[in-house]
């Protein structure tokens, strides 16, 4: 498994113990949008390791059940968040502050939330299914049960937010209270989401032999 996001490894992510989504929310309100990469160069670290153990041919099974997550992470999670903010490059959202920004930069136009709800939630609903039905060693129960709350969470905050830029005569304004508090929650499915998805990358990397 490549380390480099263009084929199918692990983005950066939030290390365990890192800012909170408070922080960052309050950084969202101030418009300062502080970086959650810390840690980044370790879990780079960790994801070359475990390359290296894929293509020595090792038949370790946390190695495989890694893969296998990150492939459903690059396939469904990244290709959804593509489909959505389809101007804008994924690998360089890096903070909350940026994600919010930019849903709010397409929220305005006519016929986002039709294209949203008719192309691109079918692929956190392709994402979910073979994520529950995942057969994993136990010491990886617990992350996937986190990652695939932070997945339902991420899909039910779309809906309610679809279903507000959906309401008649709606002129989206990102200063209103509701819409702010609506984005927010989708904002923080995708949060929670990369934080878990590091939780299984260091099940993973802590399971792999010396």
């Amino acid at each position: 498994m490549s380390d480099d996001p263009q084929q199918g490894g692990f983005a950066p992510l939030p290390p365990t113990g890192g800012p909170s989504f408070e922080d960052e929310e309050r950084a969202m309100k101030s418009g300062r949008g502080r970086m959650i990469a810390a840690g980044a160069f370790a879990v780079i670290a960790a994801v070359a390791a475990l390359g290296w153990f894929m293509s020595t041919g090792g038949e370790n099974e946390y190695a495989m059940v890694g893969q296998q997550i990150n492939g459903m992470r690059t396939g469904h999670f990244d290709m959804f968040w593509s489909c959505a903010l389809p101007r804008e490059d994924i690998r360089d959202i890096d903070t909350a502050a940026e994600l919010k920004a930019a849903v709010a930069r397409f929220s305005g136009n006519p016929g986002y939330s039709r294209i949203i709800r008719t192309e691109c939630l079918v692929h956190l609903d392709e994402h979910r299914a073979p994520l529950n039905a995942l057969i994993a060693p136990p010491e990886l129960t617990t992350p996937i049960a986190e990652l695939s709350a932070a997945l339902t969470a991420l899909r039910t905050a779309w809906e309610a937010y679809l279903d507000y830029l959906d309401r008649p005569d709606m002129h989206f304004d990102g200063a209103d209270p509701e819409a702010d508090g609506l984005l927010t929650a989708v904002v923080r499915g995708w949060f929670d989401y990369r934080v878990a998805m590091g939780h299984v990358n260091d099940a993973v990397r802590a399971n792999l032999p010396e």
